[in-house]
């Protein structure tokens, strides 16, 4: 398959998995989640989506595997997948280290991915707390 119909395929992927999570996110909405004299909005509909996300590339992976397709694996695994949530690529990647054996780099592959994902997110939004007070 030739790059750019192989972006393509991407692309379409990407754009049916980005309308998926859309309308996932719709469907659940935001709930209140008591968390003892303290309340918030607790993200079901993002939890829903990077569970199930895992859950479906978990699935690709094996049933792909032996796919000789050259469109079927980009399509759906990083194009709709991959626009439905970026967690079940982790997820994907993790599993593949600890299958390998390779217990101390998946944890440190965790660890540092949420780790540094939260730290990028707290930064991102006190600069922009900062920025939108001035």
């Amino acid at each position: 398959m030739r790059e750019a119909s192989r972006l393509a395929v991407i692309g379409v992927g990407g754009v049916l998995g980005a309308l998926s999570r859309a309308g996932v996110s719709q469907i659940f909405g935001q709930d209140r989640l008591e968390l003892g004299d303290q309340s918030a909005n607790f993200p079901w509909a993002t939890l829903a989506i990077n569970l199930s996300g895992a859950f479906l590339i978990g699935i690709a992976a094996v049933a792909l595997i032996t796919d000789n397709s050259s469109y079927r694996k980009p399509f759906l695994v990083t194009g709709v997948l991959g626009g439905f949530t970026t967690f079940s690529a982790l997820a994907l990647e993790a599993v593949d280290l600890f299958d390998q054996g390779l217990w101390v780099t998946a944890l440190v592959y965790l660890i540092v991915t949420v780790g540094a994902g939260l730290l990028a997110v707290n930064i991102g939004v006190r600069a922009t707390r900062r920025i939108v007070r001035t």
